[in-house]
């Protein structure tokens, strides 16, 4: 039987990208989404689910308040049903607060794909419910390679200048991304301010680049339109902020590494990419 978890975010980018992300590394998991504590709580109400994934700051229902709810109805209590808050508030106060109103894990943002992958199994393992997450049961609602291949690598960086790689739960016989090290001087636009860049590391999900940031700082989750060039055509691609880190070792570095999961699935942009990855 397929499991179900529901996610409720009210930010709607957030709740796709997380969609995505779980669709891509558990084919057979039946997902469903909320807006708001509110509209989570008509869901549950009508439904069964396995596993909750839910923010903390919402309209109308906060995160913790219907987490308090969830434990007072007698088919979600912690027992039987994860809960996993999703959420910035990372200070004890809000910790405290949520273990002792019957959460099961508790991830800060930003987060990477892997990590959240990796607290999804988690609670899956506390509750036996690994095997249904590993299932490979297909999906015809799941296309190869979607937005970005469905990464979240929604890190703020940690120093790191390389895509964090999510825990694969594929066929043995799935094809591997290639990234390729690259070095193209190029432009990319955040927040309709455009800067120079150098893309570093390509891929036909993702671009990975470095930038000399002024005063304005990329933010994860954001929207980014990055120019690439072949054969004399310019193509303005749309991506999303994965992650963003500094190059070096101090909080105020002005280079910073960014690495980008491309939105786009226009079948000639597609094609364009392809063609653009294989000549590098």
């Amino acid at each position: 039987m397929a499991m179900k978890i529901l996610i409720v975010d009210d930010a709607s980018f957030t709740r796709d990208l997380i969609r995505r992300t779980l669709r891509k590394q558990f084919p057979a998991v039946e997902i469903e989404d909320a807006i708001n504590g509110r509209k989570a709580q008509q869901l549950m109400s009508k439904m069964q689910f396995d596993m909750v994934l839910c923010d903390w700051e919402m309209p109308e229902v906060t995160g913790v308040e219907l987490l308090k709810w969830c434990r007072d109805q007698p088919n979600y209590k912690k027992a039987d049903v994860p809960f996993v808050m999703i959420t910035s508030r990372g200070d004890k106060s809000h910790v405290v607060e949520a273990v002792q109103s019957g959460v099961t894990d508790y991830l800060g943002k930003p987060f990477s794909s892997e990590q959240l992958v990796s607290k999804v199994m988690s609670a899956a393992k506390k509750h036996g419910l690994e095997h249904r997450l590993a299932s490979q049961k297909p999906r015809e609602s799941i296309s190869p390679g979607g937005v970005g291949a469905a990464s979240l690598d929604i890190l703020m960086g940690g120093g790191r200048s390389a895509p964090v790689k999510a825990t694969k739960f594929t066929h043995p016989d799935a094809p591997v991304v290639s990234v390729k090290e690259v070095k193209i001087p190029t432009l990319v636009r955040f927040e309709n301010k455009q800067f120079r860049c150098m893309v570093i590391q390509f891929s036909k999900t993702e671009a990975t680049m470095l930038i000399k940031s002024d005063d304005v700082v990329p933010q994860v989750l954001g929207q980014a339109v990055l120019d690439l060039e072949f054969s004399g055509q310019v193509n303005r691609l749309n991506y999303y902020i994965q992650s963003v880190s500094t190059t070096e070792k101090k909080h105020d570095s002005t280079f910073l590494t960014v690495v980008l999961g491309l939105i786009d699935q226009d079948s000639e942009k597609e094609v364009f990419i392809s063609t653009l990855f294989d000549s590098l």
